[in-house]
């Protein structure tokens, strides 16, 4: 079994209780939950950058950085308000938000993380040819497995009749899944797909479907009364992300570096060699940036077109991600109010920070 593998996707955690930003949680600090226990490589833009970097301190906010198992768990602390805000995956946030409307989205990011891949030498080219495969999923209860039932059923299928699905894990369990052909295709997100590819040898390779061209399906998630009582946080805490998130654009590399710094328990087995372990997480962070970076059809981060985020969250609905949809403008769970304000930064100075940037 892979060490390598096993330890970036996060299957040894790093713990419940791991805090950070000035080492600890203190008074007054803000905690904010990932959905991550293991702090991946795809963590690195809204976790340890804005800490090292000074960004959550240039605001003037606290944070205690609080890994947690799923989305599902991470938007329900902020629910309870035992968080004060999290980035989650939007069917996580419609899902509770359906249940208890106390929780508000700020802000989107572009595209989606969720992919069904197959290895490069795969006969497998369409998803038409999925007909009659066995495709694996870490599990079959999460959005991965659903969305692969989707790319099915929007290529004309029935996943029920058309597919089989099984699930295989993450990492080097997966790998060896599809290395020993117990499955023909993975159904997983971009860090995952990446480091199975390494384990195989080879890269993989994405299945064509409109379900790719889906976009914000990850948000910042906080309390309504945190809008109303406390704007200066949000939008401070939101503006940091912004300016990490334009960081880790500009030199993935340096942010991986601060990454271990920051979390020195996320980083690869130390078997592993320093420039591989790199090579990868550095790979893992520019593709999370690649599809989730992008500035929406206004030119400001965390917005996107009202059309194109009812079209995602009618795709979500029609394949069983959420029970059922809701309206993008009249539902109350979207407040972009903030949206200018954390926006304003200068762009090319923490661009060319990030260039600058030295261990």
């Amino acid at each position: 079994m892979n060490r390598f593998g096993l330890r970036l996707l996060g299957v040894i955690a790093l713990g419940a209780g791991l805090v950070a930003c000035g080492g600890g949680a203190g008074d007054g600090e803000l905690v904010f939950t990932v959905p991550d226990k293991a702090l991946t490589a795809t963590t690195a833009s809204y976790t340890s950058v804005p800490i090292q970097m000074g960004y959550f301190k240039a605001e003037g906010v606290g944070v205690t950085i609080q890994p947690v198992d799923s989305a599902p768990s991470a938007v329900q602390s902020v629910a309870t308000g035992k968080a004060f805000m999290t980035y989650a995956s939007l069917n996580a946030a419609i899902t509770a938000y359906q249940k208890d409307p106390s929780i508000a989205v700020v802000g989107v990011t572009t595209g989606s993380i969720f992919r069904v891949v197959v290895p490069q030498q795969s006969p497998i080219k369409t998803a038409a040819d999925l007909k009659g495969r066995t495709i694996g999923a870490n599990s079959l209860a999460g959005v991965s497995a659903l969305f692969a039932k989707g790319v099915i059923k929007e290529a004309g299928g029935d996943p029920a009749k058309d597919a089989t699905f099984l699930p295989v894990g993450l990492g080097a369990q997966a790998a060896d899944a599809l290395r020993g052909k117990q499955v023909d295709a993975y159904a997983g997100w971009d860090g995952p797909n990446v480091v199975i590819g390494d384990l195989l040898g080879t890269g993989m390779r994405d299945i064509p479907t409109p379900l790719n061209d889906m976009t914000g399906t990850s948000a910042l998630i906080v309390r309504k009364d945190s809008i109303k009582n406390e704007p200066k946080k949000v939008t401070g805490m939101a503006r940091a992300f912004v300016k990490a998130m334009v960081f880790s654009q500009e030199n993935p590399e340096a942010a991986i570096k601060l990454h271990w710094k920051q979390f020195p328990q996320s980083r690869s087995a130390s078997d592993v060699p320093e420039d591989k372990a790199l090579a990868q997480a550095v790979r893992i962070l520019k593709l999370r940036m690649d599809i989730t970076a992008g500035r929406g059809e206004s030119g400001r981060y965390g917005v996107i077109d009202d059309a194109d985020l009812q079209k995602t969250i009618v795709t979500f609905a029609r394949h069983g991600m959420i029970t059922s949809p809701l309206d993008v403008k009249s539902s109350g769970l979207f407040d972009f109010s903030l949206a200018d304000q954390y926006n304003s930064i200068d762009e090319k100075a923490v661009e060319a920070e990030a260039r600058k940037w030295r261990a």
